[in-house]
């Protein structure tokens, strides 16, 4: 019995939001989230003011999990009244989401793996003037310095200072 009126209400609250989510909200960012609940037009123009907006909007990352949920998790249960336009254009705008986060793991990746060669390429021109291999403590120096001056101040440190000076360098706190 309990079941079968959370049904109901579930049915009823729906209707409702749609009804107004229909008839009665501007086609205006601060509705986006419920105009995502309308039927047809009203859901093309919500996903079509979705796709405008940054990538970093708080609306995309609210909402995306919602069209997965209910346009991929359970593709037999959409409500009836839901085109299947509007489900292609779901569809769409999900393969053209997924395949920008991976361009971002991809780009980020490489911007990763280019620091680390970096840092590593400088950690071997600093152990060569100094010497020998450096310490722990002088590669977390070294890494957080080269985030600090860049890359032009760290060549031309490595390249006119000589290893003694390079060393006191390195474990002065104030050494730029």
């Amino acid at each position: 019995m309990r079941e079968r009126s959370d049904q109901f209400i579930k049915a009823l609250l729906r209707d409702a939001l749609r009804r107004m989510a229909e008839s009665e909200l501007p086609r205006a960012r601060s509705t986006l989230i419920l105009r995502l609940m309308g039927a047809r037009r009203v859901l093309r123009e919500a996903l079509q003011d979705l796709m405008a907006l940054p990538e970093d909007a708080w609306e995309r990352s609210v909402a995306l999990p919602l069209l997965v949920h209910f346009g991929y998790e359970i593709p037999g249960q959409l409500p009836e009244d839901v085109e299947d336009d509007v489900i292609m254009e779901i569809q769409e705008w999900f393969k053209s989401y997924q395949a920008e986060q991976r361009q971002l793991g991809l780009d980020e990746g490489k911007r990763l793996g280019l620091d680390e060669g970096r840092r590593l390429a400088l950690a071997r021109l600093f152990e060569k003037r100094l010497g020998r291999t450096m310490t722990d403590d002088e590669r977390s120096t070294l890494a957080e310095r080269l985030a600090q001056l860049g890359e032009e101040r760290m060549d031309e440190v490595v390249l006119t200072l000589d290893g003694d000076t390079l060393a006191a360098w390195l474990a002065n706190p104030e050494g730029r």
